[in-house]
């Protein structure tokens, strides 16, 4: 994959030195946050390949293709992890993600679940507290969570904040 400068599963790292290794298989993530940060950044790289091979078999899909998404991948926050260390077997993520699509952002919270399989970390599942608009035009919507992370709806928290 020919990608220079800043990783972008955000780790402050360069992508040649944090990600590239597992996209090119030289090296595989020691833990579950490494794992889910290089699938973070294969998506915004359009890696499928990759996608697929991190995945595990009793949950991957058949095929992955980006041919017709459109959606572009901003920011990753990771928000707590359990297990997933490298003397573990399994290990959980939870992680809110930004996306664009046209004039409208998105927000995507997921909590992750990986295991291990033959000594490699492999995404097993998720579930999704959240997926949904949360601004047009780079204004934040009424009722999307509050970017101050209280938890609240933005109108019921910062929106009458000066």
């Amino acid at each position: 994959m020919d990608f220079a400068g800043p990783c972008p599963c955000h780790s402050a790292l360069d992508y040649s030195s944090c990600c590239a290794p597992y996209h090119s298989g030289a090296r595989m993530p020691e833990t579950s946050e490494s794992l889910m940060r290089s699938r973070f950044s294969a998506f915004q790289l359009r890696n499928s390949e990759y996608l697929l091979d991190s995945w595990d078999l009793s949950t991957r899909p058949p095929h992955l293709s980006f041919d017709k998404d459109e959606r572009r991948w901003s920011t990753l926050q990771i928000v707590d992890t359990l297990g997933g260390g490298p003397d573990e077997e399994r290990g959980v993520v939870e992680f809110k993600a930004t996306y664009e699509l046209g004039d409208d952002t998105y927000l995507f919270h997921e909590i992750s679940r990986f295991v291990r399989h033959r000594g490699h970390w492999v995404y097993l599942d998720a579930t999704f507290p959240y997926h949904g608009k949360i601004a047009h035009l780079g204004k934040t919507l009424k009722n999307a969570p509050c970017p101050c992370g209280s938890g609240k709806k933005f109108k019921k928290c910062c929106s009458g904040k000066a």
